[in-house]
Formats: structure tokens, sequence, C-alpha cells
């Protein structure tokens, strides 16, 4: 059934490719979850997705300009960055934040650092401007000349020597030798990167956190320019405006050409590059030598993929590069930044085979893709809830899995149902997902359970209970409001909430908010024979501990004393609650509460795939010393008939002498 399931899923999507009207697969709202009985195909409407202006009108953004040169024997970069602040938000500024997140990179014997050299106006007069660099908290932190009021513009450049760690440990980094041609020089968050001023934190200055993706940032056009030896090939973010040779050094410079977060670059003398265009896109892919039997065609196929899945189910991707480059990143598989994302060649060490490193490989490119969407084009607080871009990135990953290879679980080589039910368990620890990154930390729970296990299998039961249709409407929908901005969970909860119209909280907090899962109990199961019910009452022994009571339907068998199913359906369980199932044909003997992959349940062990309790009869008739009334009425009758005919047996023959 699954496997049926599954291929007319997979019909459907190259359905919705293929035309220009999306044909979604659709579980009906409310209805049995996933059920194959139960779907059919509607054309969405969604309100269509309008883009922001090119980089030469900068509207209502910030605008960088950052103006590099390339030392590879230094592993260091420097140069300008041309800061055109634009204030949108509705307080008065005096001085402007800016993370140094190089110093707090893991490294081997050299530490990256951000070396500020000085800070001047943009336009003449040119003068200094004060500034003040606090090292322990990685921050550089700008005095304006005058108070800057909302929705206006201040310039001025900050000059700067950036030098990335060794070691292939962290997000920047340089590793690899020339004389094995696998040398790579990675550049992330390599110039000062200005902080994010909201409502809930003012400016949100937390320092580099590796267990987690500390980066938040608004949106802003970028320009990066960057001079490098000719022998380099040098890939970053954006649209390769311009590529001059000169003498022995070769300038690069790309424009973002529409609002990124962040800009990157990386460097190597032996990437093998391969291209392919799609709806306008050019996708290309960057790798070693050494990894070729795992990268070639099959990471750019990948990419091809997924932007042209994501791009049609989400919305619309804007910009007309996306690079997929290789790392060394032993800590991560991967990384996401706008247009470039990277992939480790850790994978080649895996002691897998061929086809599996590929298929890690996949999941990876296909992975950082979905979070141009999940990151890029819709922002997060990754400090404060971290969780959403994961949990829907990964969500994302799994769904690419179901609509290429027929498959929601193809990429968890951990399977989520079996992680999460078995989490406590295991860890004896909570799992709320919404709390921030500190919180985790402080607590010291597990922020990789939370992030890309439990949160993206939260969403699939978001998507099973709500519908296909209704889950990828509100997605398309969240893109569409929240592009360029950032985005919370309440924003994703309220869209749902228009287009089912009616309050979702009973599903939303007892998900996302609650320590345990539920861990379901039958404590009552008890048939009126005159009324022909079954009344069960089923415990949530765990919903003390909770603030919220899940609500979820579980599949409820009903077995009769010869073992045939007499009752079987999906129940919606609101905590502790009571059934009451009409049972007519046959006395009922045992009921079965089974765990499907539909049912959030905690387990002790994988093997518990039901409870089950015997069923006690009420309002039965009467039995008098182990034989009904009808029995001893039958066996009456029966003797003085018995009786009455022998009686007269014996009257006939005495009267016959």
């Amino acid at each position: 059934m699954k496997n049926n399931r599954q291929q007319t899923f997979l019909i459907y999507v190259i359905f919705a490719i293929c035309y220009p009207n999306s044909l979604i697969y659709h579980s009906p709202y409310f209805d049995q979850p996933y059920s194959s009985s139960s779907q059919f195909l509607r054309t969405l409407e969604y309100k269509s997705h309008s883009l922001p202006q090119i980089a030469s009108n900068g509207g209502e953004y910030s605008n960088y300009s950052l103006s590099i040169v390339f030392y590879d024997t230094l592993f260091s970069v420097s140069g300008n960055l041309t800061v055109d602040y634009y204030n949108n938000d509705p307080i008065n500024i005096t001085r402007i934040p800016f993370h140094l997140f190089l110093s707090g990179m893991l490294y081997n014997t050299r530490p990256g650092n951000i070396l500020v050299l000085d800070v001047t106006t943009a336009e003449e007069p040119i003068t200094s401007l004060s500034y003040a660099v606090n090292h322990t908290a990685q921050l550089l932190w700008v005095d304006l000349e005058s108070m800057l009021e909302p929705y206006q513009r201040v310039s001025f450049i900050i000059s700067f020597i950036a030098t990335i760690p060794d070691g292939g440990f962290d997000r920047a980094n340089s590793h690899g030798s020339d004389s094995t041609n696998s040398s790579i020089f990675k550049f992330t968050s390599f110039y000062p990167m200005v902080c994010v001023y909201d409502q809930y934190d003012d400016w949100n200055t937390d320092p580099y956190i590796g267990a987690c993706d500390p980066f938040y940032h608004d949106m802003a056009y970028y320009t990066l320019t960057i001079e490098a030896h000719n022998n380099f090939i040098i890939v970053g973010s954006g649209n390769l405006l311009e590529k001059t040779v000169g003498g022995s050094s070769t300038v690069y410079t790309f424009d973002s050409e529409f609002p990124v977060r962040e800009v990157t670059f990386a460097a190597s003398k032996y990437y093998i590059v391969e291209s392919a265009i799609s709806n306008g896109v050019n996708v290309s892919t960057y790798y070693l030598p050494k990894s070729y039997s795992i990268w070639q065609t099959k990471a750019l196929n990948s990419a091809l993929n997924a932007l042209s899945l994501f791009n049609d189910t989400f919305g619309p991707y804007p910009y007309s590069n996306l690079n997929i480059v290789e790392e060394y990143a032993s800590t991560y598989l991967g990384m996401e930044y706008p247009i470039q994302v990277y992939a480790s060649e850790i994978i080649d060490h895996y002691s897998y085979p061929l086809s599996v490193k590929r298929q890690i490989l996949e999941k990876v490119v296909v992975h950082e893709v979905a979070h141009q969407w999940w990151y890029n084009m819709i922002g997060f607080d990754q400090i404060d809830w971290g969780f959403l871009d994961e949990g829907l990135t990964c969500w994302s990953t799994d769904y690419f899995g179901e609509v290429f290879h027929s498959d929601w679980e193809y990429f968890q080589f951990d399977k989520y149902f079996d992680v999460v039910r078995m989490y406590f368990s295991n860890n004896g620890l909570p799992s709320k997902i919404n709390q921030s990154a500190y919180e985790i930390l402080a607590h010291g729970y597990d922020y990789s359970f939370i992030s890309y296990r439990k949160s993206p299998l939260i969403f699939e039961k978001v998507r099973r209970i709500l519908g296909d249709t209704i889950f990828i409407q509100g997605l398309k929908t969240f893109y569409d409001e929240f592009y360029n901005k950032i985005g919370m969970l309440t924003n994703l909860q309220n869209i749902f909430e228009t287009i089912v119209n009616q309050s979702l909280n009973w599903l939303f907090f007892p998900l996302f908010n609650n320590d345990y899962l539920p861990k379901y109990d039958i404590s009552e199961c008890i048939y009126d024979y005159q009324e022909k019910v079954l009344n069960i009452t089923i415990n949530d022994l765990n919903e003390g501990l909770n603030t919220y009571i899940y609500s979820q339907q579980v599949p409820i068998t009903v077995y009769d004393s010869e073992g045939p199913i007499i009752h079987s359906d999906w129940n919606w369980i609101n905590g502790t609650c009571s059934l009451s199932i009409p049972i007519t044909l046959s006395l009922p003997k045992k009921v079965r509460l089974t765990y499907g992959d539909d049912v959030l349940v905690q387990l002790d062990s994988l093997s518990q795939l039901y409870i089950e309790e015997n069923v006690i009869l009420i309002n039965y008739p009467k039995k008098i010393n182990g034989y009904t009334i009808l029995l001893i009425a039958s066996v009456v009758f029966i003797s003085i008939s018995y009786l009455i005919v022998k009686l007269g047996m014996k009257l006939r023959r005495y009267y016959s002498f």
C-alpha cells in the first residue's frame, strides 16, 4: 500500500512540473491522515510573487560593497567594506554593532581573526570615525557622526584584514595541500557583519556559537570584488559581472542582483567545474579531482532537481546563479549561504559503498539548496528560533526524497520516527522544540536532535493532519508574505489558520512546546451488552508533565473472541479521553491501539508496536451456577418430556396385558 501511494504521488508531482497549474497531492483536512483511499487532485491558487528591484535601485535595503585582495600565502584578505546602511527600524541610532565571527571558529594552530584597521566616512572630506572592538564579544561598534533617524541612510568605510583559521573544522578554513591537488581556501563570515536590530532583543550581538547556526542577518544588496593570483579558481556569491586579468592577478566582480543576507567565496587551484542552465539559472558545481567518482554529474543533477522542485513548490528562486562548492569541514556535512552552498569532502572518507556516498552527497546538496528558501529568502533568528529553518529545510529534503525516490524516508539514515519516539528512553531528557539555542545548550539538550530530527518530523505531522494541499499552500503563502523578511513560527501558524479558517493552537502548541511525547495506556475497556457499545478510556501518562494536550488520530482495532477483526478505524485521541464505539454483530474480546508511522508516542522499545487490553462485559444475560436460565429451562423441559415419554411407554405396556 505504501509503495502504491508513493508511486501515485510521484506521478502527481511529474504532472505538476509539466503543467502550468500546480496540481498537488492532497489528503483531506482532518480526514484519515495520509490514506491512499482519500487522495484527490486540485489546483492551488495563490498570490503571485513580486520580486524586488534590481541592485541598481537599492530601495529600502542597505548596500554593501566589499573590495578585497586575497593573499593565499598569508591565508588572509585585506580590503574595505563600504557600508551604505539603511535604518529600517523605528529607532534613532547613534552607533552600529558588527559581528567579528572569525575569532570564534575552531582552528588547529592558526586562529581566525578580523583586524579592524580604520573606520572613515565614505564622502569627502574623509574623516575617521570613532570605533571600539570588543574581542571577547566578537564585536565592532562604530560611532556615527550624527544621529541616524528612522528610514534614513549613513555611509562609511571599514578597512580590515581577515585571516581564516587552519584545519577543516569549521565554517571558514584553509585545508588540503598542493602536493595532493586538494587545497581549498573557504572565506565565510570573513568581514564585519552588521548586527540585526529587532523588537525582542534590540541589537542581536550574540557571538559565534559553533553548536548551532548562529547567523541572523537582514537582507542587503552586495557587490564583492576579489583580486587573486591567476592560478586560482575563485567562486563567489552572486553573478560574475566582470573578470579582468592583469599581470599575475585577476580581479573578479560579483553582484548579488537581488538582496541576500551575506556573501562568501572559495578559492582553489584544482576545482573541476560542471555547469548547466535551468529556468534561466546557471547552476554550477566545483569539486576536487579526488572526489570525482562521488561528485561527477551527481551533485549537479541533484542541485538541478532540487532547484526545480523547490522553485515550483515554494516560490521562485530570483538569482541567476547557484553554486555547489566542495569544502573541508569535518564538523559539518554542508553549509548554506546565499547563492553559494558547500558540501564537505568528508564524504570521501566514509567506509560506505560508492552508491551510498553519492546518496549522502545528494542529501547534502538538496538540503543546502533548500536553505535558499529557508534561511536566505525567508530569514530566521537562528539563536532564538533556530529550529525553524533547519526543520523546514530537513522536511524539504525528505519531500525531495518522496518525489524523486518515492520514499519520504529515503534520506533518513536514522529514521525520524524511530529516533524521536525512542529519544527519552535513550537519553532521559525533554525535547521541546520551541526554545533558543542558549536554552538548549544550558540544559545539555541535543540541538542536532531537536533541529534536524524532531522538527522535520513535527512539520511532517502537521502536513499529515492538515493534508498536502493545505500544507503546501501554507508554505507558498509563507514564502510570498515573508520573502526578504524574518519569519517566525507564529507567522506560519497564522497562515495555516487563515487557510482552514479556524484556530490551530490545539495542533501547534503541544507539538512545538511540550517537553515530552504522549505515552498511552488503556485503563478501561468495557462492553455494554445491552447498549451494544464498547467504552474505552485511554490515558496519556505524560499529560501531567506537559503544558498542552496532544490531539492526534490513532488506529484502534477491536477483535472478537475467535480472533477476527470486528472494528478498525482511526480515532482522535485528545490527551486522556474516553471513546464509545458501537459494536453490534459480535462480542468484543480485545482492543488494540497501534503505533503506526502517523502516531507520535514515547516508546520504551522499537518492538513496542501496540498496546492492547481485554474487554470486560457488562449487562450480559444473568448466569446461575455457570448455566444460563435458558439452558436450565431447556434441560428441565427435555427432562420432563423424557419422563412423560417414559411414563407413557410404561402405561401402554401395562394396559397391553
